[in-house]
């Protein structure tokens, strides 16, 4: 079997989601490799929840992870794995660009979303929806 190629995109928006770029799309009736995404945050959180695991590799920046109520700071050149059926909190005060990596999901169990937040001086706050 020859090898696959999945090129770059742009990062792009979609209302309440952090920038990010697919290169295998988590296929919604689920699967049993990974999936594999970059995306990044800028004075932003996001919040989420996922009946796989989650690795992220820090590509740019730091990001700072919350799952079960301990933060850690995750630097660029360094990976970070939310377990299956927690919480991971992400916040980038400044700015991170990670790899993120899903553990296989074959029964397309759906993930719980929280939201995007900005980061502001007075805490987070959520982010604007579509124009």
């Amino acid at each position: 079997m020859p090898p696959e190629l999945y090129p770059a995109g742009p990062l792009t928006a979609q209302p309440n989601r952090p920038h990010s770029h697919a290169f295998i799309a988590p296929p919604p009736a689920g699967w049993t490799q990974v999936a594999l995404m970059e995306w990044e945050l800028t004075a932003e959180s996001w919040s989420d929840e996922h009946p796989h695991d989650e690795y992220n590799y820090v590509l740019d920046g730091v990001l700072l992870v919350t799952c079960d109520g301990q933060t850690i700071e995750v630097p660029a050149g360094s990976a970070v794995r939310v377990p299956a059926g927690t919480t991971g909190h992400y916040a980038a005060p400044v700015h991170a660009r990670m790899l993120a990596i899903y553990g296989p999901n074959p029964q397309g169990r759906p993930s719980a979303v929280h939201g995007l937040f900005r980061l502001t001086a007075g805490g987070p706050r959520p982010a604007p929806g579509p124009p």
